[in-house]
């Protein structure tokens, strides 16, 4: 999972780099990012290429005197080289090639499709990147390597450092605990606008603070509204996709009718009011006026927000999960110092793993073959 994670951010943050240098247009003496973005691109490629045409022929004969393989290794990397300085020279020759088309789509992606709910592909990649850091933290403290503080465990008899221990990762599992229900609290009050108080149920003239349970409710009918509204969105993803690819503007093919049409497709009074929804319909084209367009965007309604970030609240949830998966294993942590399964030794955690396992297979510290024992 976390190889699949680190892959999707990098991959993100490539896109969106990528698509920033070629949407950028070369102007002379004022903004050269995109001829930056193409002279790095075709180096890289010209380089690469060069290197694998000539590394099949790299290779001497057996017989082969040293300094003529020396002299080829030689040549080889020369011409890599100068395959790199004429790919950064010719960059400009397609500075501004594919500027528009570029634009186009990552202003679709960051604008008009699943991503702008998310806060396009730089919200992807921060939303990955926290990801990444509870998996890396679960996986820490599944090893008894997370950050923690030893100096009981030092200095403690040797019969009381088992309690110790366990007191430990008992005391870590309930702090994990609170913080989840915290998080929770606070995310349902700040991101879902749930209500924090309420009138109390035996004197309605006085404030109560509302239930978990209500909280709850309000939690589960905004998320099913914004799943409503992400399926939506990826239905005009698949109108928009084939219109982009070919370089149709993406703002600049959805009608007044089209768009219509695609209200009236779905249950949308089963999320929200009727006159909300159908504030949302476009008035019928006038033959006499130019064309009117609308964005491929899906529109919350009767709220007057926008969408864009729509479901970053959810992705938030990722904090109380991921602490979730912590108090879990914390507490079967604690249940393995119990069973003797686990050292409690401090140092125990500054241990490499990879030296560990080569220990077991009968391999030494240093990965040198054990020695064979002495015939008698």
């Amino acid at each position: 999972m976390c190889a699949a994670v680190l892959a999707a951010e990098i991959l993100s943050l490539t896109l969106w780099v990528s698509l920033r240098g070629l949407s950028t247009d070369y102007v002379p003496g004022a903004n050269a990012a995109g001829l930056v973005y193409r002279s790095t691109v075709t180096a890289a490629f010209l380089g690469i290429a060069v290197h694998l045409v000539t590394r099949g022929r790299d290779g001497a004969p057996a017989a082969s005197p040293e300094r003529s393989r020396v002299r080829r290794e030689r040549r080889r990397r020369i011409a890599v080289t100068a395959a790199a300085v004429v790919g950064l020279a010719a960059g400009r020759a397609w500075a501004h090639l594919g500027v528009a088309y570029a634009s186009n789509v990552l202003n679709w992606l960051q604008n008009a499709s699943v991503l702008m709910l998310i806060g396009g592909l730089r919200g992807l990649a921060t939303r990955l990147t926290l990801w990444l850091a509870l998996l890396g933290a679960s996986l820490a403290t599944s090893r008894g390597k997370h950050i923690r503080i030893d100096v009981v465990l030092r200095y403690v008899p040797t019969r009381f450092a088992r309690p110790t221990a366990i007191v430990g990762q008992l005391a870590a599992a309930v702090m994990c605990a609170f913080a989840v229900v915290g998080f929770l609290d606070y995310i349902s009050i700040a991101a879902y606008r749930a209500a924090a108080v309420a009138p109390c149920w035996n004197d309605m003239t006085q404030s109560c603070e509302t239930t978990a349970r209500q909280k709850l409710a309000t939690v589960t009918r905004e998320m099913r509204s914004d799943f409503f509204l992400l399926g939506r969105q990826m239905s005009l993803d698949c109108k928009s996709l084939p219109k982009v690819i070919a370089g149709t503007p993406y703002d600049k093919w959805m009608t007044a009718d089209e768009w219509n049409g695609w209200l009236e497709s779905a249950n949308w009074t089963a999320h929200f009011d009727k006159a909300a929804v159908d504030a949302l319909h476009m008035a019928p084209p006038d033959p006499t006026a130019p064309a009117l367009y609308r964005m491929p965007q899906v529109a919350v309604p009767g709220t007057g927000e926008e969408a864009r970030g729509l479901l970053v609240r959810e992705l938030t949830l990722v904090f109380p999960m991921g602490l979730a998966v912590l108090m879990v294993k914390f507490l079967l942590r604690a249940l393995l110092v119990l069973a003797g399964r686990v050292p409690v030794d401090p140092e125990a955690s500054h241990e490499e793993e990879d030296l560990a396992r080569a220990g077991d297979r009968g391999l030494p510290a240093g990965g040198a073959p054990a020695p064979l024992p002495e015939r008698t």
